[in-house]
C-alpha cells in the first residue's frame, strides 16, 4: 500500500499522534490540546497499549517478554487499536489524537534489540497519521518528572533518558523518510508549552486548508 493510499485509509478525519520520551509531558500537552481544539472541532483521545484487555496484556508483559515476541505483541495491539478505535472513530469525528504509535516502537523496540528493518517490516501495514508530533526535554528535566511518579514502567527503569532523547531523535529522522510529516517541539517551561500548543494548532489549521484545496 502506498503512502497516498495508506493516508487515504484514513477517511474523513485528522489523525494526529503525540510522541516523546516519558516525563516529557505527552498526557497534559494531549490534554490541553484536545481541549483547545475543542472549542472548534470534535475530538477524539485515545492511547497505546490499548485501553483493553489486550492492550493491559501487553502492558503486563513488558518484562515478561522482550525483543522479537514482544514486538509481535506491540504490533498485535496496534492491529487491535487501529481496527477498532483509530478507524471507526476517524469515520466519526474531525481529529483523532492517539498518546503513543509506531514512533514508540521505533524507539523501544529497536532499543530491545529489535532491528529498524524488523521493527518497520511490523507496522509498515499500518495507516500513517498525518501529523507526528515528537516532544523533547532535557535530561534533567525529564529525570526530574519521572521522580515525582509513584510508579515507573519497566522501559523507564530499563532506559536511561538520553537513551529515549537518542532513540526519538533518530526514529523521527527514520519516519520522515518513510513519509510521516513531523513537528519536534521541546517541552521544557510553561510558556514551551503554549508555544507548541500554538504550533500545533496552526499545522492542524494548515492540514484542513490542504484537504479543502484537493
Amino acid at each position: 500500500m502506498s503512502i497516498k493510499e495508506r493516508r487515504h485509509y484514513l477517511k474523513k478525519g485528522i489523525f494526529i499522534t503525540v510522541e516523546g520520551p516519558n516525563g516529557v509531558g505527552k498526557s497534559t500537552f494531549i490534554y490541553s490540546l484536545s481541549r483547545l481544539l475543542g472549542q472548534e472541532y470534535s475530538i477524539y483521545t485515545t492511547k497505546e497499549p490499548t485501553e483493553s484487555g489486550f492492550g493491559e496484556y501487553v502492558k503486563q508483559n513488558a518484562e515478561a517478554l522482550s525483543g522479537r515476541p514482544y514486538a509481535y505483541l506491540v504490533a498485535a495491539d496496534r492491529c487491535y487499536h487501529v481496527e477498532n478505535f483509530i478507524q471507526p472513530q476517524l469515520e466519526k469525528v474531525e481529529i483523532v489524537i492517539s498518546d503513543r504509535y509506531i514512533e514508540s516502537s521505533l524507539v523501544l523496540q529497536v532499543y530491545d534489540n529489535v532491528s529498524w528493518e524488523e521493527t518497520w517490516r511490523l507496522n509498515s501495514v499500518f495507516p500513517i497519521p498525518e501529523l507526528s508530533i515528537i516532544l523533547l526535554a532535557s535530561e534533567e528535566t525529564l529525570q526530574k518528572r519521572l521522580d515525582r511518579r509513584k510508579q515507573i514502567t519497566y522501559f523507564e527503569k530499563k532506559m536511561t533518558r538520553a537513551n529515549e532523547i537518542e532513540g526519538y531523535i533518530k526514529a523521527e529522522a527514520f519516519i520522515r523518510r518513510k513519509g510521516f510529516q513531523c513537528l519536534k517541539l521541546y517541552n521544557e517551561t510553561e510558556e514551551d508549552m503554549e508555544h507548541n500548543l500554538a504550533a500545533t494548532i496552526q499545522r492542524i489549521h494548515e492540514i484542513r486548508e490542504k484537504r479543502c484545496d484537493e
